[in-house]
């Protein structure tokens, strides 16, 4: 070995490759958490939507199964779903054809947590609030979703049913032909000569 010339056996990496080893390594983290966050959001987002979407679906479930024509104009309440509590508004437009309604009914939570495990003292009468004709787009923003829905005047308070009572004698075999499973049908009588 020459004087002054070190040899080394030690074989490693230099300041610099684990310095870029390190960068790469904190985007990789950071790009990941910020993919677990967004997924984490959409959730939320998701949830919300349904619980809203589920709340004026069955507002608009309940206009329709009423025994009264929907009033037109517009209405404000509030529901409980998924344990907060939900505003909804239902608008009513009568359509060109008589007798005909428009119903669209947004909702979005409150915001207020509430216990939904004990029954809910639902309120009887809706506030009556003055109607523009479709809402202002400032306003549609606002809400988490709108459902649309038509109803008409053609109900009849006839409960009976709209089928022919049934006539003659139910069928007892299994098979629809009447014959008896692997039974041969009965020879047919040829005339003989």
């Amino acid at each position: 070995m020459k004087p002054g010339i070190l040899r080394s056996n030690h074989r490693g990496f230099t300041l610099l490759e684990v310095l870029i080893a390190l960068a790469i390594v904190a985007m990789s983290v950071g790009a990941l958490l910020g993919t677990i966050t967004s997924s984490a959001s959409n959730v939320i987002y998701l949830k919300e939507k349904t619980l809203a979407e589920w709340v004026a679906l069955n507002r608009l479930t309940e206009v329709r199964i009423d025994q009264n024509m929907p009033a037109k104009g517009a209405r404000t309440g509030n529901a409980v779903m998924g344990g907060q509590r939900w505003e909804w508004k239902e608008e009513v437009i009568e359509l060109p054809i008589k007798g005909m309604f428009r119903v669209e009914v947004r909702a979005h939570p409150t915001g207020e947590l509430v216990d939904d495990s004990r029954a809910v003292e639902k309120p009887q009468e809706q506030k009556l609030s003055p109607s523009a004709a479709a809402g202002s787009a400032k306003d549609s923003i606002a809400w988490t979703t709108s459902v649309v829905g038509v109803v008409g005047s053609a109900r009849s308070d006839i409960r009976d049913s709209v089928a022919a009572p049934f006539e003659g004698v139910p069928q007892t075999s299994p098979n629809p032909g009447g014959n008896p499973a692997n039974t041969p049908a009965p020879p047919s009588s040829a005339p003989s000569n």
